[in-house]
């Protein structure tokens, strides 16, 4: 185990507001994992949610294991600094409650889940291949409807469109991003979010506890390796669910979704949305790798003060290369015209000419004016915008050869160019 250390690369140990630093050192110091505030107990998190709510209807209950396993992972495994292990279990909580209050919507309204949820349009890929760079210019297009992180933060009552830009909602998740954000003030150059944009649907698969988002902010080995192994039918179905509740006073002609952790579940994600258009991004693994590792280590660094470079390297080196080889098994036996590849350099050399051949390819109607707004996205954000994001394979233990051997049944299939 390495202690977080300054670089020339973004990773950096956090420059943390002096406030959390001080708790950190008197938890290292007095070991207060027993503190209520700080228990990551499953039925403490369950009782929790629901005195808070005044509610007891889960639904579906198969998440409790889930939840169990996570937690189990973050409390023996993730070596979490007090600040990290408080804001994963407000975290759990949230999610918790998020849950019990949009079950209780499902049963007051049960009209929700008759909303339509046709031909919608995924992006997935490996992380760091150009995912977020396609969803904010796909998001361009006034015919989709795409996820806020707002809402996905909060979803409850079901947002309307009509009154979404005041919505209290933004305000308020908005302080839980910038309180997230300031743990680690780096993370906004490797990979900015904002409240109001458009936000990965893995999100709401968090309800579920079906999440590699977890991955990228703590040793969660086990956890992420039980899961790997599990049948995600059930969590994609209710994923379906919570699209529709989102639907239900915001309509638009499809649902514009992006995650490269459907990579690991391209069979579930099929057997749920069988008109479903997926749109699959390809990349160098020799970029993607040590782009992806600085995220995690980045993220991992806001919660924990012991990051280990060598064991990130190593757990997403493993778990990527497992991810595009399951995607290929799916592939190799579902409808090919369900999916369109894309090459990141050629997306990056001429992004709207790869939008226009997505168009065509799916049926789509691009007007001039989504072209147009396409185009001013691109002028307004730059890449590098927030600072240059810098990292090294040897960082993470990693080098060209593991990397090449591990990934090169994908590069053939792929054919993937080289950076």
């Amino acid at each position: 185990m390495t202690k977080v250390a300054r670089s020339v690369t973004t990773y950096q140990q956090p420059n943390r507001p002096l406030t959390f630093s001080l708790l950190n050192l008197l938890g290292d110091k007095f070991n207060l994992d027993w503190f209520p505030l700080l228990d990551l107990n499953a039925d403490s998190l369950l009782e929790a949610a629901q005195r808070q709510t005044g509610l007891d209807d889960w639904g579906d209950e198969s998440f409790r294991l889930r939840l169990q396993k996570l937690l189990e992972s973050l409390d023996r495994e993730a070596n979490l600094n007090l600040v990290g292990r408080y804001f994963l279990r407000q975290y759990c909580l949230k999610l918790l409650v998020n849950r019990l209050q949009m079950q209780a919507d499902f049963k007051r309204y049960p009209e929700i889940l008759a909303v339509p949820i046709e031909r919608p349009l995924f992006i997935v890929g490996l992380f760091r291949s150009g995912t977020t760079f396609l969803h904010n210019l796909l998001s361009c297009d006034r015919a989709s409807r795409w996820l806020h992180l707002g809402e996905a933060l909060n979803p409850s009552p079901p947002p309307k469109q009509a009154t979404w830009s005041n919505d209290p909602r933004l305000i308020e998740e908005g302080k839980w991003i910038e309180f997230e954000n300031s743990l680690a003030p780096k993370f906004a150059t490797a990979h900015y979010i904002n409240v109001n944009r458009p936000a990965e649907c893995s999100r709401l698969f968090e309800h579920d506890f079906v999440a590699h988002l977890f991955d990228f902010r703590a040793n969660v080995n086990s956890y992420s390796e039980w899961l790997q192994n599990q049948n995600l039918v059930d969590a994609y179905q209710y994923y379906r669910q919570q699209l529709q509740y989102l639907s239900w006073h915001w309509r638009g002609s499809r649902w514009l979704m992006k995650a490269p952790a459907h990579i690991f579940a391209l069979d579930a994600l099929l057997a749920v949305f069988p008109d479903a258009c997926i749109v699959q991004t390809h990349r160098d693994p020799l970029k993607v790798m040590p782009s992806v590792c600085s995220l995690s280590a980045i993220a991992r660094s806001r919660f924990s003060d012991r990051v280990d470079l060598s064991a990130i390297g190593k757990h997403w080196l493993n778990l990527l290369t497992k991810g595009v080889e399951d995607a290929i098994e799916v592939r190799d036996t579902a409808d090919a015209a369900r999916f369109y590849d894309v090459n990141y350099l050629n997306f990056v050399r001429n992004p709207i000419a790869t939008v226009t051949q997505i168009y065509k390819y799916f049926d789509y109607e691009l007007t001039d004016e989504t072209t147009a707004r396409m185009k001013q996205w691109i002028e307004q954000n730059p890449q590098h915008k927030r600072g240059v994001h810098r990292y090294s394979l040897d960082q993470f233990g990693l080098d060209s050869k593991q990397i090449n051997d591990k990934f090169g049944k994908y590069c053939d299939r792929y054919n993937i160019d080289r950076e």
